[in-house]
């Protein structure tokens, strides 16, 4: 059989700084399993810690290694709930799974933190909370909103007037905040390692370099195919988010790929990161062109952005997310940066992640929209439900693709060029 190509990292703050975890071995033979889940990151490590607590065994595999997609390369926020607001839930959904959608996602922080305090998950994880910094009275109008629709207890948040914002991030480029205190932020590489490593300890099955080359059904169970054996299961996840590829017809036109991009610096003089993030936030905006940023351990700004105008990598240039940087903090024109890098978060329409039963006993779970470290990890609580069977907290769909999906590269060109105009027309308070 084939061997496949060894893993190359990129080259990431994260990587760089992540906890040390030796990567983990290809599938060389053929096995069998109660459940088999394609995709190491916060998804797929997830839903197996959650079975593995409930007494089912698992094997998971990726195509490179724990935490190698997006879940080694975000921002590391911890953000509650999702950015849209529940009023524009579709309507096919009833009042009471409306709720439960609400709070599912409203324990998604408490969930990732509970794991990590509780199995010992040495991934630099810090709670001071979360802020979403807004301009203009369409700001203020949303966060409002978002707080009231999203029924967050008036305990958990506290809406900041521009001098306090100034105080707490130490920028004057908002008129309004909102602090959510449920969120934080992690070493999201560091995080993911943890978990991979608390899924071994409970007798996961992991390998990595391990691509699924082909699925079949074979009577009552699945057959997933790898360049180094077969795994045959009664019970299939398939967990690659914005990396999902063709594996399953029609899934990855569930969900739009997009670049986000990230930038960070060398380490901040402890004067002027007592200045600009005093507090540790991680913080977010609501811009046309939205960015988000907080500061590391070691006081490096780290800050990221959309990518390309055409949703991709491209080749890391961010100058752009450097420039949007020094627009809020010109105190950083002089300081050096050290890294750049980037991952794809998948997008939706609806801008709600997707539980989805694709099959008899085939499940995914996918489309974070840029809310992933909190959601995913909910995620695989939810898919262990559905796989045990259950009742779910989020609602399970059917699979069905974006219209027009082979347009979406112009699609992400358009909201690109609509948010810097957004951008140039909003009038501050």
């Amino acid at each position: 059989m084939n061997a496949s190509p060894k893993t190359e990292w990129p080259k990431s703050l994260w990587h760089a700084s992540a906890t040390p975890f030796d990567d983990v071995s290809p599938l060389t033979t053929s096995i069998s399993s109660e459940v088999c889940i394609i995709g190491a990151g916060f998804t797929g490590l997830s839903t197996a810690l959650h079975l593995a607590e409930a007494g089912v065994g698992s094997v998971v595999i990726d195509m490179h290694q724990p935490g190698w997609g997006c879940s080694g390369r975000n921002g590391g926020q911890v953000n509650p709930c999702w950015k849209v607001l529940p009023e524009t839930f579709d309507k096919k959904f009833s009042e009471a799974q409306k709720s439960s959608m609400i709070k599912v996602a409203s324990a998604a922080c408490d969930l990732l933190f509970d794991l990590v305090d509780f199995y010992k998950i040495d991934c630099r994880a810090i709670r001071p909370g979360y802020i979403l910094g807004v301009v203009g009275s369409s700001g203020k109008r949303f966060i409002e909103e978002w707080t009231k629709q999203w029924r967050v207890p008036e305990t958990a948040i506290k809406i900041l007037n521009r001098e306090q914002m100034r105080s707490t991030v130490g920028t004057d480029g908002y008129d309004l905040g909102m602090l959510d205190r449920r969120g934080g932020s992690v070493q999201p590489l560091s995080y993911a390692r943890g978990l991979a490593r608390v899924c071994l300890s409970k007798g996961v099955s992991l390998y990595g370099d391990t691509p699924a080359t082909g699925i079949s059904k074979e009577v009552d169970q699945w057959r997933v195919e790898t360049p180094g054996g077969v795994i045959h299961c009664k019970k299939l996840v398939l967990a690659n988010n914005g990396y999902t590829d063709d594996i399953w017809p029609g899934l990855k036109e569930n969900i739009v790929p997009v670049g986000s991009l990230i930038s960070a610096t060398k380490p901040l003089p402890d004067k002027l990161a007592e200045e600009i993030l005093p507090g540790r936030h991680a913080v977010s905006d609501t811009a046309g062109m939205p960015v988000y940023y907080r500061l590391d351990e070691r006081n490096r700004m780290v800050f990221g952005g959309r990518g390309t105008w055409t949703g991709q990598l491209g080749n890391l240039d961010t100058g752009f997310l450097r420039q949007a940087a020094m627009n809020l903090y010109p105190q950083l024109k002089n300081i050096e940066w050290e890294f750049d890098w980037g991952g794809y978060v998948a997008m939706t329409t609806h801008h709600r992640p997707l539980l989805l039963s694709l099959d008899q006993n085939a499940w995914a779970g996918l489309g974070y929209n840029g809310r992933g470290v909190a959601m995913s990890t909910m995620m695989g609580k939810q898919l262990s439900m559905a796989l045990q069977g259950k009742p779910t907290g989020l609602p399970v769909e059917q699979s069905r693709g974006i219209p027009f999906h082979r347009f979406n590269k112009a699609g992400i060109a358009a909201r690109m060029i609509s948010g810097r105009l957004k951008d140039k027309i909003t009038r501050r308070l």
